[in-house]
């Protein structure tokens, strides 16, 4: 049995197409394809996790050296 599943969201539109016959654990293979401007916003994301991050190292130090 083939059949496809298609999410969608502000970023890209994901087709999950399956056939059992085949493989019936999961998808025998996925598509994604991003809307314009979603490069922007995954570089964004990226860039607030990486300064996240270096301010979450930075209080660790803090704290570790006030005790």
């Amino acid at each position: 049995m083939k059949y496809q599943r298609v999410y969608e969201d502000e970023l890209a539109i994901e087709t999950w197409s399956f056939d059992t016959d085949k493989f019936r654990n999961g998808p025998i293979s996925v598509d994604i394809k991003y809307k314009a401007g979603a490069e922007k916003i995954i570089k964004q994301n990226a860039k607030l996790a990486k300064q996240e991050k270096k301010t979450a190292r930075q209080m660790k130090k803090i704290n570790e050296r006030n005790k």
